[in-house]
Order: C-alpha cells, then structure tokens, then sequence
C-alpha cells in the first residue's frame, strides 16, 4: 500500500472546509455592490490646426537646422585638407591672381629682427617713408637706419662684443 492511501485511510478524504450553499450564485451580486461607481470617461479635447501641426513643424525645424549647420561646417572645413600637389580651385584662383599688395606680411619674432631687417631693406628714412607712404615728423628725419656692423661683433646678433 502507498503511503497516500494510508493517509486516506487513517484521516480520510474531508479537509474541514465547505463552501455554503449558494455562495457561487451570489457572489457576483455581491461584488458588484461593493464595487465603487465607475468613473465616466474624459472627454476628448479638440485640438486647434496649430497643435496638432506643432510636432511635425518642431521635427521639420530640428532638421532645417541640422542640415543648416551640416552645410556651414563644409564650407568652413573647405572641403577637406589641402593637398599641394591637387589643391582646391579657390587656393589655386587666389594664388594666380595674387599680387604683391595682396602678400601677407610676416613680421619678425623679435624687436633686433624688425630693426635689422629695415635696416636692411632701406637706406634712409626717405625710401622707408616712399615705400610705405608714411610722412615723419621732423625728429625722425635725421635717423640713420643703417646698423654699424664691427670687426669684433657677431654676425648671429649684430651686437658689438
């Protein structure tokens, strides 16, 4: 005999516990009243032509801009690095047509290199003045622009040792 049988036998098949009569039938009646009142539905809102469009007109926005600043970006990176050997027609347009006024100036690094390279390229303050078209007041007139290069200096700073 299996060990369920025996306790079947010993305590039989009944648990204690019943359902009354009646009670299937009754509980759906008796939930429903207890039940709290069902809530009506919100009404539905009527939206204008503007909020209903709102969404799609903000999403067309967001990509005006994007492409907008897509567009800026490619132009400001100028198409890519430049290479020397294929560079782009702009650079190659500029370079042609580029004249002597139009050069960039690169000044010296230093005081002693500006001065240096005046004194250099000029003679006196008259051909300084014809080449830039600047007009000196009268205590500059007399200024000697050539720099005194001695024996013993050094040629690296042009100062005298």
């Amino acid at each position: 005999m299996r060990e369920e049988e025996k306790l079947i036998e010993k305590y039989g098949r009944e648990t204690g516990y019943r359902v009354p009569d009646g009670y299937f039938e009754e509980l759906h009646l008796h939930i429903m009243t207890n039940l709290p009142p069902y809530p009506e539905a919100p009404k539905t809102v009527n939206l204008s032509l503007w909020q209903r469009v709102k969404p799609y007109v903000y999403l067309a926005a967001m990509f005006a801009g994007i492409w907008l600043m897509m567009s800026v970006f490619h132009r400001v990176s100028d198409m890519g690095t430049l290479n020397l050997d294929n560079p782009p027609a702009a650079i190659a347009s500029a370079m042609a047509s580029q004249d002597e006024d139009s050069m960039p100036y690169y000044t010296a690094d230093n005081d002693y290199e500006l001065v240096h390279e005046v004194s250099a390229t000029y003679d006196s303050m008259d051909e300084f003045e014809e080449a830039f078209g600047y007009e000196f007041s009268p205590e500059y007139e007399a200024m000697d622009v050539s720099m005194p290069v001695a024996a013993d200096s050094n040629p690296d700073y042009g100062v005298l040792i």
